[in-house]
């Protein structure tokens, strides 16, 4: 190349003059360089790493937040959720003994009758209470478990509120005869909880029977048993399944359902269709990865192979 042999068959001074020009030149051009685009390199790096920090000072805040919440509930819904487990296997053995056939009379309606309607709200109390209160918290970048708890919370009002759990079986969704409308219910249960705390028993009878727009939660239990053409047992059959995933994920190991106990659970259901209504929801409803969500799936293939 011409310039490479001028530099070479020119004198040292030369040689010299040269070297420095280009030191100038490429002095020149860093300092252009920096001058151009320095500042704003250093501006977007710092801006980036402000966003970073601030991304994970959110998320670590987030994360907590939920999980002081959750804490704050674990306990006393676990406890519902035992109760209530308790309360529907004693009614798989008694159901047909009459004990909820109160026939309209809520004011003397009996122990068993009461205290079912007591046990179900006093766990959908506090589920609802929960969602109210992780409504402000960005769940979506929670740990996994504490991400699973709120999908179990969702879940539980599903099961009892979405006319989903009846598709491809033949119910009039207009009426609420079968489940609950879901406003209906929050209403309900925000009335159950006074001061932080649910309502004793015969505070809550007095509440739910002095507002005749509360009598739905009576009427749903009025009667209950197995072998009847309503659809309501299969209902609370689904809300069970997900009561044992619940206590299985967050309880203590003496608490844990094992797998045949899930089955049992699923051969209560009158109507397959539910079950297999149920069993294609989890995936909607986030739990398809729970571990003890997979029992309800595996109780459910069981039940429909016979």
């Amino acid at each position: 190349m011409i310039l490479p042999d001028f530099f070479n068959n020119a004198d040292t001074s030369v040689r010299v003059a040269l070297i420095a020009a280009f030191a100038a030149l490429a002095t020149s051009l860093i300092t252009v360089g920096h001058s151009l685009f320095g500042a704003p390199l250093k501006y977007w790096l710092e801006k980036r790493a402000l966003r970073n920090k601030l991304s994970t000072e959110y998320e670590y805040e987030q994360r907590k937040n939920l999980r002081e919440l959750i804490g704050k509930y674990q306990g006393r819904m676990l406890e519902a959720a035992e109760t209530l487990n308790h309360r529907l296997w004693n009614l798989y053995e008694n159901q047909d003994k009459g004990w909820l056939d109160v026939q309209g009379d809520y004011r003397n309606s009996g122990y068993y009758h009461s205290s079912s309607v007591y046990r179900f709200l006093g766990f959908y109390a506090l589920a609802r209470r929960f969602e109210s209160e992780a409504v402000l918290i960005d769940s979506r970048i929670a740990e996994n478990r504490d991400l699973d708890f709120v999908k179990f919370v969702k879940a539980f009002a599903w099961a009892v509120c979405d006319v989903a759990l009846f598709d491809n079986v033949d119910y009039d969704s207009k009426d609420a005869t079968d489940h609950f409308f879901r406003d209906h219910l929050r209403e309900i249960c925000d009335s159950c909880i006074v001061n932080e705390r649910f309502l004793g028993h015969k505070d809550l009878q007095s509440v739910l029977l002095g507002n005749t727009d509360f009598h739905t939660v009576f009427r749903f239990f009025d009667g209950l048993k197995r072998n009847e053409p309503r659809l309501r047992w299969d209902r609370l059959v689904a809300v069970h399944l997900l009561v044992l995933a619940f206590i299985n994920s967050f309880g203590y190991d003496m608490q844990e359902s094992i797998p045949k106990q899930f089955v049992c659970v699923a051969q209560q259901a009158n109507n397959l269709q539910i079950l297999r209504n149920l069993a294609a929801w989890l995936t909607k409803l986030g739990l398809q990865q729970n571990k003890s969500a997979k029992l309800i799936s595996k109780a459910v293939e069981m039940v429909i192979k016979g």
